[in-house]
C-alpha cells in the first residue's frame, strides 16, 4: 500500500500565522491590520486611536498642562476618534489651517533641539519610511506629534506652546 502523504492546506497556514500575531478580539478592541488584511484594506478609512507607547515625558508632561488645556486635550481626542484618517490628512495643507491641522515634516526642520532630539532618539527605533506629523490640540499653541501606524496615532511629544514651528 502506497504511503499517503498529507497535505497541508495553505490558508490554515496563513489564518494561523495572522492569529499567533493577532487575536480577532485584538484586532476588533485595538483597531490593529494584520499585513495580509493590510494588503486588502485600506488605512486611511480607519479611525485614529492614540497610543503613549513611544511618550516620554522628559521633555514635556501632561502636569505641566493647566486645566483647560487638558479639557482640549480630551476634546482633541474625542475629534480625532471621530473622523477616518483620510478626513485627519485632509484637514492638512490649508491656510489658514482649521481642525486637527495635520502637518507632515522633517525632523531635521524643527526649530526645538529638545523636541528634535526626542524625535530621533524614535526614529531610531521604527521604520524609516514612518512620517512624523504635527496635529493642532487647539486652535490657539496647543500642539502633539507622532507618527500613523494603521489606525494607531502613536503621540511622540506634547507640544504646548507650538515651540517646534513657532
Amino acid at each position: 500500500m502506497p504511503k499517503r502523504t498529507k497535505k497541508i492546506p495553505k490558508n490554515d497556514i496563513k489564518q494561523e500565522q495572522i492569529n499567533t500575531r493577532t487575536s480577532k478580539t485584538e484586532i476588533s478592541i485595538l483597531g490593529l491590520v494584520s499585513n495580509e488584511i493590510a494588503s486588502n484594506s485600506n488605512a486611511l478609512k480607519l479611525n485614529p486611536y492614540v497610543a503613549l507607547k513611544y511618550f516620554d515625558s522628559d521633555w514635556q508632561c501632561f502636569s505641566e498642562w493647566e486645566k483647560q488645556e487638558l479639557k482640549a486635550f480630551s476634546n482633541f481626542l474625542s475629534t480625532l476618534k471621530n473622523h477616518t484618517w483620510n478626513e485627519v490628512y485632509r484637514t492638512g495643507g490649508r491656510i489658514p489651517k482649521h481642525g486637527l491641522g495635520y502637518t507632515k515634516y522633517k525632523i531635521s526642520d524643527i526649530k526645538s533641539e529638545a523636541i528634535k532630539t526626542r524625535l530621533k532618539s524614535v526614529a531610531e527605533h521604527i521604520s524609516e519610511d514612518i512620517n512624523f506629523f504635527e496635529l493642532r490640540v487647539d486652535q490657539n499653541k496647543l500642539r502633539v506629534h507622532g507618527f500613523q501606524s494603521h489606525s494607531v496615532f502613536f503621540l511622540v511629544v506634547l507640544d504646548r506652546n507650538h515651540e517646534a514651528f513657532p
